[in-house]
């Protein structure tokens, strides 16, 4: 267990060991509940972005872009 001090303006700096751990990037986003005496931090998973396509794919140009994307 680490522990980490508040300063002043009531931040935290989250050790560097539990950052990559969890993978976390400076600007992601931490979820902050109180559960039972203890604060609790939950990194937020985003949403995935839906992308609307003003003309259906064909089967073809899908399979293609699929093939791109990720090989074959």
């Amino acid at each position: 267990m680490k522990v980490v001090s508040i300063d002043e303006r009531g931040r935290v700096t989250l050790p560097s060991e539990s950052r990559k751990v969890l993978g976390l990037k400076p600007g992601d986003k931490l979820e902050v509940s109180v559960e039972g005496g203890a604060i609790v931090l939950r990194p937020l998973i985003p949403e995935p972005v839906k992308i609307k396509a003003n003309r259906r794919w064909s089967r073809e140009a899908f399979l293609k872009a699929g093939e791109a994307t990720f090989g074959d």
